[in-house]
């Protein structure tokens, strides 16, 4: 073994283990790679300055940096793809490793990770090239499977407000892994696209979900089970009407079908059918804030049947006088174990960016087949957000794009219409799920505008409707027979009362272990467990109160109650203190930020648990 590959191991070994257990197994022949595009690798180069790498990939030779000059080759990269504003890269190609130093040195306050999808490349530069600036300061991801690679660097996202995350390519290794290259780019956009609207909403409204969660559920009584809607109207066909602008062009084809289709309505979309005198079977609302209280609170016709999440706004449930149907919602797990502790049966039905996602997804599971969109526009048709806005009221030819954070793309006649990421999410979302069912039910996309969304045909409303076996089928009866044979009824009072009680003594627990972590970290504060005086103790005490922290993360009301209160803060917390693990040396630095960490975290906890059983009292 060659001095470069002994000291690269070592160095692997004690800050990147799990790089280094790989790249042994590898080297011991047990590690098989999947990625075999690569047909020979030679040294191309050896001198006092450079060393350097050819591959032979597809008949062609391609060399990892410049020969020449490869310091200048990695300014000239770092001027073409580096944000200095954005606080992470994520690399894709090790190559020489030139342009990582560089960059590293340029910008050190940044995170940097390094994607390297070819494990027998990785091999050979680590043979030849000292690595040790790239091994200490970054982090290296040996893989070529991008599922891999994005949960690896999901953590990355959580701090949206430290600055933004780039994925670049070191330009050779998008051509000789073009296919990795291409998937990885495009798959992270939409994950960043998703994460980011996920993380904006959760730290907007994650106080308020808790505290709807928990007082919509003492509202129960009268609402049903909306589980007892699964899988009861297979094969009949189910409209959801979003309110995109579009949305006026084909909405008073519905007029004439309520008996023949379930007509589902997507947030402000029932206000406008109401207006054209069309009553949907359905309503569907999810969104927390006071806006979506006053949707309901104004609907005129209370023969409409309001299927609903718990998180809702309190005054959706209570304002609305119309039947409900309470639904067991993914990101509503308060609800979900409320139902498991009292042995209620009810199917998921899924979130998503939108109210509409949801409604596609319940559409879905009520078995109806084919299920058509109205007015999802996702995009600013006409300039417009909303059927019903004038045009240009939201996009004028007078705003700047970029500062409004619109983005241009085309719609489905490949003309220029602005969206936004948000927008984006939604579509996204619609993609994924559809290619997942794909083959199960008919999907059709009769907006008549707006931008595309795979997996779904696009057709006027018209000659959708064509496509159905329209015949009178009695749904309103239907779905009224459904909602008497799974109402709640006032027997569900003692249940609520009892699981009240249950959280409460959970919540006394979590109040236990914050006090013996504080008591812990008061003994740190007067260095009763110097390690100087006694190392093991030290330890053990860190320790200790790190499996307290794990404790509150294990607690059964974490993820019902606690989660959206606490974990983008306990996350940060803790990148905190890796970070100052990694940076300082003194002792008394790296106990300090770790005191001020563990009581920060712990106020939130304390500030937390407060507030939940705040909400629990009424």
């Amino acid at each position: 073994m060659n001095e470069v590959l002994e000291k690269n191991l070592a160095l692997l070994k004690k800050h990147q283990p799990e790089v280094y257990y790989k790249l042994d197994r590898h080297i011991k022949g047990e590690y098989k790679p999947l990625d075999t595009s690569v047909e020979k690798i030679f040294l191309a180069r050896q001198d006092d300055l450079v060393i350097n790498i050819m591959v032979r990939c597809g008949q062609k030779n391609y060399v990892l940096c410049d020969h020449d000059d490869p310091i200048s080759e990695a300014y000239a990269w770092i001027d073409k793809y580096i944000d200095a504003s954005n606080r992470a890269d994520i690399v894709f190609g090790m190559g020489m490793a030139f342009h990582l130093e560089v960059l590293l040195t340029s910008f050190p306050n940044k995170k940097v990770v390094i994607v390297e999808p070819n494990m027998n490349l990785f091999y050979q530069i680590v043979c030849i090239r000292n690595l040790e600036t790239v091994i200490k300061k970054a982090e290296i991801l040996v893989d070529e499977r991008v599922d891999i690679i994005l949960g690896r660097i999901n953590s990355l996202f959580w701090n949206t407000e430290e600055g933004g995350i780039q994925v670049e390519p070191f330009e050779v290794y998008a051509e000789l892994f073009p296919d990795t290259w291409d998937e990885l780019r495009s798959r992270f956009i939409r994950h960043a696209e998703s994460f980011t609207v996920d993380i904006a909403t959760r730290r907007h409204f994650g106080e308020l979900w808790v505290h709807n969660n928990i007082k919509n559920l003492n509202q129960m009584i009268g609402s049903s089970n909306a589980d007892g809607l699964i899988g009861k109207f297979k094969d009949v066909p189910g409209i959801l009407v979003s309110a995109g602008p579009s949305l006026q062009k084909n909405v008073h084809l519905l007029k004439g079908l309520e008996d023949k289709c379930v007509i589902m309505a997507a947030g402000t979309a029932v206000r406008i059918l109401e207006d054209f005198g069309i009553v949907p079977h359905f309503m569907v609302g999810i969104d927390a804030g006071e806006n979506e209280g006053k949707i309901h609170a104004n609907v005129k016709n209370k023969d409409i049947y309001f299927i609903y999440s718990n998180q809702v706004s309190t005054l959706s449930v209570s304002s609305y006088g119309g039947p409900k149907f309470v639904m067991n919602y993914t990101v509503d797990v308060y609800t979900a174990r409320f139902f498991e502790y009292s042995n209620i049966k009810s199917g998921y039905f899924l979130s998503g960016p939108s109210v509409a996602n949801t409604c596609f997804d319940i559409l879905f599971k009520m078995g109806c087949n084919p299920i058509i969109m109205m007015g999802q526009d996702l995009a600013f048709t006409s300039g417009s957000m909303y059927a019903g806005e004038a045009p240009g009221t939201v996009v004028g030819d007078s705003d700047d794009p970029k500062s409004n954070e619109y983005l241009l793309v085309k719609d489905i006649y490949g003309r220029d219409v602005y969206t936004t990421k948000a927008f984006l999410a939604m579509r996204n979302w619609f993609e994924g799920y559809f290619e997942r069912i794909g083959g199960q039910t008919e999907i059709i996309n009769a907006t008549e505008g707006g931008i595309n969304i795979s997996h779904a045909d696009n057709k006027t409303l018209e000659d959708a409707l064509k496509r159905c076996n329209l015949h009178s089928c009695g749904i309103s009866d239907r779905i009224g027979k459904l909602y008497s044979e799974n109402i709640f009824t006032e027997s569900i009072l003692s249940k609520i009362n009892e699981y009240k009680t249950y959280v409460n003594k959970e919540i006394e627990k979590l109040e236990r272990i914050s006090n013996r972590q504080l008591g812990l970290v008061d003994g740190l504060r007067k260095d009763i467990y110097h390690p100087s005086k006694n190392s093991s103790r030290f330890v053990k005490v860190v320790d200790s109160i790190s499996d307290l922290t794990n404790k509150v993360i294990e607690s059964p009301i974490y993820p019902s109650l606690l989660k959206n209160l606490i974990e983008i803060d306990f996350f940060l917390i803790k990148s905190e203190v890796d970070r100052a693990n990694k940076v300082l040396t003194k002792y008394e630095d790296i106990k300090n930020v770790y005191i001020n960490a563990i009581l920060t975290q712990n106020q939130k906890l304390t500030d937390s648990l407060n507030k939940i059983k705040k909400f629990l009292e009424h």
